[in-house]
């Protein structure tokens, strides 16, 4: 297993190089895993960034950290999951650039009707997820109700046609909603600034100002594609 190479991601980077040491090491359901400062001391990295990648291996149900006991395995044949699973926070960032433009031009007209047609039982179920987006502990349930948010958002257009286009790439906008925060998440007020975002996209709706929350919405996607590009360790050549 190699040391992490410093001018990439340090949390991909990481879950990269564990994933080495599990399939290197023929670990399996149930054997444990070095220790966190033992990770940190092998990789040359801080604690905190490899805290960070077990608590997102942990969010997947791949490990269990059990106190007094380490972290062990959780789910048979980690190898296999762990291919599948890390290709998923290595997107390129071009890629994700072209689904957040996608879902900025969707997601604002979704708004913009959301705003004229909703009922007070769609306030009341936006309201509930902005209530669990801010007491959020961790990040598990901070980007569940992200994706919730913008699910009951398009329930609240009742636009069935809007509705089937946002199913067909669902596939793509869940694990993008996934990948902008985990991608995000260490950057110093983004957090914040989302849930700030969120609650203004909810009081444009509250108020049946159409253009306001489809701007709010536009303005909410146009952040996230700025943090995203400047978290790209690849030199701009435009």
């Amino acid at each position: 297993m190699t040391t992490v190479q410093k001018n990439h991601r340090m949390f991909e980077q990481v879950l990269h190089q564990i994933r080495e040491y599990i399939t290197s090491c023929n670990l399996v359901a149930g054997d444990k895993l070095m220790t966190e400062r033992e990770l940190a001391s092998f990789l040359q990295v801080s604690r905190s960034s490899v805290r960070e990648a077990l608590r997102i291996l942990e969010m997947f149900d791949v490990i269990h950290s059990k106190p007094g006991e380490g972290t062990v395995l959780k789910t048979p044949h980690i190898p296999k999951i762990l291919t599948n699973m890390l290709p998923f926070f290595t997107i390129p960032t071009e890629t994700s650039v072209e689904l957040l433009e996608s879902r900025k031009v969707l997601e604002g007209g979704i708004a913009k009707l959301a705003a004229k047609r909703r009922k007070d039982a769609d306030i009341r179920l936006m309201q509930g997820v902005m209530e669990r987006m801010v007491a959020a502990a961790d990040l598990e349930n901070m980007i569940q109700a992200d994706i919730d948010f913008h699910l009951f958002l398009a329930k609240a257009a009742y636009n069935n046609t809007l509705s089937d286009i946002l199913i067909l790439v669902s596939d793509l906008v869940t694990p993008n909603l996934y990948t902008v925060r985990v991608q995000t998440q260490m950057i110093s007020g983004a957090n914040a600034e989302f849930t700030r975002q969120h609650q203004a996209i909810l009081q444009a709706i509250i108020d049946k100002d159409g253009r306001r929350a489809a701007e709010e919405m536009e303005r909410h996607i146009d952040y996230t594609i700025q943090l995203i590009k400047s978290l790209d360790p690849t030199p701009n050549d435009g």
